[in-house]
C-alpha cells in the first residue's frame, strides 16, 4: 500500500502542495477563528464579490442584477472573476455568509490543484518522477502566488493555466483528439481575459516547441486551429457576452503610445531584475524601488530563484526550453511586447508571468533530475552577484540630489535579501550533497521556503490593513447584513465606496468598486467629468439625488442631521440616513439641452444639469423636441445648487407610482399631463427593449443613462433585458458540446475497430 501511494506521483504532486498550503494558511485562519481576510482588494471585493454571485445564482438573478452598482449585467461583471471558476462552484454547496469561513480553505484547495495540474505537464519531459513534484511546487507556490495572493481570482488561472500546455503536448506528441479542446474550454471559461494572453503564448510554445525543431508538424496547426475553435465554443457561454462586454470597456480602449511602447523607466527594470533574484512581495507596501505596485511583477521560485534556470539555459543553448525563456524575457523587457499578454491596456501588468515560470519551473526540474550535467559553479557566482550588485545599487547609490537611495522599508528589503541569497547558498549545498540525502533535503528545503514565504507576504498583507480578521468580517459583513433589501426604486448609498459593504449585503447601492460594471456606467461618470476607473466616485452636487440614493449607511455622524436608526456592526455605530427629498427610479422632463450643450457646463454643475433638464444626443434632438421644449435658463430658472430642491420636487409629481424589478426587466407606472420623455437612472444597453402601454418604444441613451417617450396619462412602462450576446454563447457552447461529444465517439469507435482488426 505505501510502495502504491508512494508510485502515484500525481497523488504526491496533490498532496505536497495541499500540505504546505495548509501549513502557510492555518496559523492564520486560526487566529482568525475560522475567518481569513488579508488586505486591500481581498477585503474590498473578492469577499464580497463571492458572496454577492452565490446570492444572485440561488435567487435566480443571472441577467440583469440590480444589486451590482447602479445595476449591471451579472455575467458580464462576474465572468471575469469567478463564474467561470470550478473553486466558485464548490462555495455554492454553502450558503453565501459562510464564504468568509470558507474562503481560506478553498485557496488552499486551488495551490493543491495548481500542484497537480503543473506535475501533469513537468512529469512528461524528465524520468524521475519525483523531481517533477518539486517543479510542481516550485510553480504552485512561486513569487507571483504570494504576490498576487489579494487577487484571489488570479490564483484559479494559475492553477488550471498548465491544462493548456499538456492539451499541445498531448495533441502533438500522443496525437490524441479532443484534450486540447478540453483544456481550451476550461482556460476560456475560467478567464476570458487572462485566456487571450494564453493563447498568445501557446502560439509561441508552438512555433518554438514544434515547428522549429520538425517541419513536418505544420499538419498539426489545422488541428490544433479546430480543437481551439471547438473550445472556445463550448465556452462561449461566457466568453462571447464578456467579449462584447469588454470591447466596450474604457479601461480596454486606451493603449501605450510612442516612446513608451519601446522602452520601461529604470525603475521598471529594476523591479524586473528584482521580481527574478528575490522573493515577492506583497504590492500595496514594498520595500524598494516602488513604495506600491499593482502590476504582480514577481517570478521568484521558493529557494532555488533562477539559479537552475540560468544553468539549464547555459548548458542548454539551442534547446526549444531555452529559446522559450529568452523569448519570454525579450517579451518582458519590452512594454508593447508585454502588453500583447493583457489585450494591450495602457496599464503594463506583468500578470503574464505565471505563463514563463511554468517553464522555469520545467527547467529546474530537469537539472535538477540530472545533476552530473549541469555545473552552477558559473551561474552560482552570477547569481549571488547579482544579488548582491543589485542590493547595493539600490541601498547605498543615489537615486537623485534629493533622494538618497530608493529603500522605503530597510528591514524587509534586508529580511528579503537574506531569503534570496541563502536560498541560492543552500540550493547549491544541496545540489552537491550525497545522492541519499539529495531528494530528501531537496525535498524538506524547497518545502519550507514554499511554506515561509507564502506565509510571510500573508503576513504582510494582514499586517498593512492593521484589521483583524473579524474586524474586516464586521465591516464588510456584518454592516449590512439586516439591511432592509426590498427598497426599489430607490438605493442605498454607503461610505467608503471601495469595501464594497452593499455586495455583500445584497442590497441595490448608488455605487461599488468593481471594474467590470455596465459600460453605461462608465459613460455616465465620464459625462459629469470625474470619469470612473475601478470605483464609481462619490459625483458633483446632484449626483446622489439623480441616481435615487434615498438611504445613507455610514459609520460617521452628520452635523445638523439625525439618523433614522442606529446600530453596531461589531466595531462601531453605524448610522442610518434617510433622504426624503430623493427622487424615485423613473421620472419625466418638460426640457431638454443636448450633449454639445452639456459639456460647456462647469463639472461641478453637471449633475444639476441633468436634474433640471433632459440631457441626449446631439443625433437624438430631431426626435426629442417633438414632445420637449428646449432648456431655457431665462423661463426655466439657472442651473445651481439653489435651485436642486426645486428641481426635484417639479420631477416628483410625475415620478414612478409602482415600481417592480426581476433578473428580466423592470416595469413603472407614471402617470404625466402630456407627452414627455420619463428618465430611468438605469445603465444604457443595447440588450434593453422598452414598451409603453403595450406599444413598443426606441431607448435613448442619456449619458450613460436611459429614457424613453410617454403619452398623456398612465403609463405603463416596461422595459425588457434581453441579453442576445448570452443567448449567442449558450448556443454556441450547446452545438460545439454536441460535436465534440460526436467527434470523441467516433475517434474511441475508431480506435476499437482497429484493435479488432488487429
Amino acid at each position: 500500500m505505501k510502495k502504491r501511494l508512494t508510485n502515484n506521483y500525481y497523488l504526491c504532486a496533490f498532496m505536497a502542495s495541499l500540505c504546505c498550503g495548509i501549513l502557510a494558511f492555518i496559523y492564520f485562519i486560526l487566529k482568525g477563528e475560522g475567518l481569513f481576510t488579508l488586505s486591500n482588494d481581498f477585503n474590498a471585493q473578492e469577499i464580497s464579490f463571492n458572496m454577492l454571485a452565490n446570492n444572485a445564482i440561488k435567487s435566480g438573478e443571472v441577467l440583469w442584477n440590480w444589486n451590482i452598482d447602479i445595476g449591471s449585467s451579472f455575467v458580464e461583471t462576474f465572468s471575469f472573476y469567478n463564474l467561470g471558476s470550478p473553486f466558485f462552484w464548490i462555495s455554492l454547496v454553502f450558503p453565501a455568509k459562510a464564504f468568509p469561513f470558507l474562503i481560506g480553505w478553498i485557496y488552499i484547495l486551488k495551490y493543491a490543484i495548481a500542484g497537480v495540474t503543473s506535475y501533469a505537464y513537468i512529469q512528461r519531459f524528465v524520468k524521475d518522477k519525483r523531481f517533477a513534484v518539486l517543479g510542481s511546487m516550485l510553480y504552485a507556490f512561486s513569487g507571483f502566488q504570494s504576490c498576487n495572493l489579494v487577487f484571489y481570482h488570479f490564483h484559479d488561472v494559475v492553477a488550471l493555466f498548465p491544462l493548456l500546455l499538456l492539451g499541445v503536448e498531448v495533441m502533438v506528441e500522443d496525437d490524441k483528439k479532443g484534450v486540447f479542446a478540453l483544456a481550451v474550454f476550461i482556460n476560456a471559461l475560467l478567464n476570458y481575459f487572462f485566456f487571450v494572453g494564453e493563447v498568445i503564448f501557446v502560439i509561441i510554445y508552438f512555433v518554438i516547441r514544434f515547428l522549429l525543431t520538425d517541419v513536418k508538424q505544420v499538419k498539426k496547426i489545422v488541428n490544433a486551429i479546430i480543437e481551439g475553435i471547438l473550445g472556445v465554443g463550448m465556452a462561449a457561454v461566457l466568453f462571447v457576452p464578456s467579449i462584447m462586454s469588454i470591447l466596450n470597456n474604457p479601461r480596454t480602449s486606451q493603449h501605450l503610445w510612442g516612446a513608451n511602447a519601446l522602452a520601461f523607466g529604470t525603475r521598471d527594470y529594476l523591479q524586473i531584475l528584482k521580481a527574478l533574484f528575490f522573493p515577492a512581495e506583497i504590492m500595496s507596501s514594498q520595500s524598494t524601488v516602488f513604495q506600491e505596485n499593482w502590476y504582480s511583477v514577481a517570478a521568484y521560485l521558493p529557494m532555488v530563484g533562477i539559479l537552475f534556470v540560468i544553468a539549464y539555459m547555459a548548458k542548454q543553448k539551442k534547446d526549444w526550453l531555452t529559446r522559450m525563456l529568452y523569448i519570454c524575457l525579450v517579451m518582458a523587457l519590452i512594454p508593447v511586447l508585454n502588453n500583447i499578454f493583457v489585450m494591450f491596456t495602457p496599464e503594463v501588468y506583468r500578470r503574464w508571468y505565471y505563463m514563463p515560470i511554468l517553464l522555469m519551473a520545467l527547467s529546474t526540474s530537469k537539472v535538477l533530475e540530472n545533476r552530473e550535467k549541469y555545473s552552477l559553479k558559473k551561474p552560482f557566482v552570477g547569481v549571488m552577484l547579482s544579488i548582491g550588485v543589485i542590493y547595493c545599487f539600490i541601498r547605498f547609490f543615489p537615486w537623485s540630489e534629493t533622494v538618497p537611495n530608493l529603500i522605503y522599508r530597510k528591514e524587509l528589503f534586508n529580511l528579503i535579501t537574506v531569503i534570496g541569497g541563502s536560498g541560492c547558498i543552500i540550493s547549491m549545498l544541496i545540489y552537491k550533497s550525497k545522492p541519499k540525502r539529495y531528494f530528501h533535503l531537496l525535498t524538506f528545503g524547497i518545502s519550507i521556503f514554499c511554506i515561509g514565504t507564502t506565509a510571510l507576504n500573508i503576513h504582510l498583507y494582514r499586517f498593512n490593513s492593521q484589521n483583524s480578521a473579524q474586524t474586516v468580517y464586521n465591516d464588510v459583513v456584518v454592516t449590512g447584513q439586516d439591511l432592509e433589501q426590498d427598497i426599489l426604486p430607490y438605493r442605498y448609498g454607503f461610505w467608503n465606496t471601495y469595501v464594497n459593504r452593499s455586495m455583500a449585503a445584497y442590497v441595490p447601492s448608488r455605487s461599488s468598486f468593481c471594474s467590470t460594471v455596465s459600460p453605461g456606467i462608465f459613460e455616465f461618470y465620464d459625462a459629469l467629468g470625474v470619469g470612473r476607473h475601478t470605483e464609481s466616485p462619490q459625483g458633483p452636487e446632484g449626483t446622489n439625488e439623480l441616481l435615487s440614493a434615498k438611504y445613507f449607511i455610514t459609520g460617521d455622524f452628520w452635523e445638523g442631521r439625525t439618523p433614522e436608526a442606529q446600530y453596531t456592526n461589531g466595531n462601531q455605530t453605524i448610522n442610518v440616513y434617510v433622504d426624503d427629498n430623493t427622487l424615485p427610479i423613473g421620472f419625466t422632463y418638460n426640457t431638454y439641452m443636448t450633449k454639445s450643450e452639456f459639456l460647456q457646463l462647469d463639472s461641478s454643475l453637471r449633475a444639476l444639469a441633468m436634474l433640471k433638464t433632459l440631457v441626449i444626443d446631439d443625433a437624438d434632438e430631431n426626435q426629442v423636441k417633438e414632445v420637449l421644449r428646449h432648456y431655457d435658463a431665462g423661463i426655466d430658472g439657472a442651473i445651481e445648487i439653489g435651485s436642486k430642491e426645486v428641481d426635484i420636487n417639479k420631477h416628483s409629481i410625475e415620478a414612478s407610482e409602482k415600481f417592480d424589478v426581476t433578473s428580466g426587466g423592470f416595469s413603472s407606472v407614471i402617470t404625466t399631463d402630456k407627452e414627455k420623455y420619463a428618465f430611468f437612472s438605469v445603465p444604457y444597453s443595447k440588450n434593453w427593449q422598452a414598451s409603453v402601454n403595450a406599444n413598443k418604444v426606441s431607448i435613448i441613451n442619456i449619458n450613460g443613462l436611459i429614457a424613453v417617450r410617454v403619452e398623456e396619462g398612465t403609463n405603463d412602462i416596461l422595459f425588457e433585458y434581453i441579453p442576445k450576446e448570452l443567448y449567442v454563447g449558450i448556443a454556441l457552447s450547446i452545438i460545439s458540446f454536441v460535436i465534440w461529444g460526436i467527434w470523441m465517439f467516433t475517434v474511441h469507435h475508431k480506435k476499437e475497430r482497429e484493435v479488432i482488426h488487429k
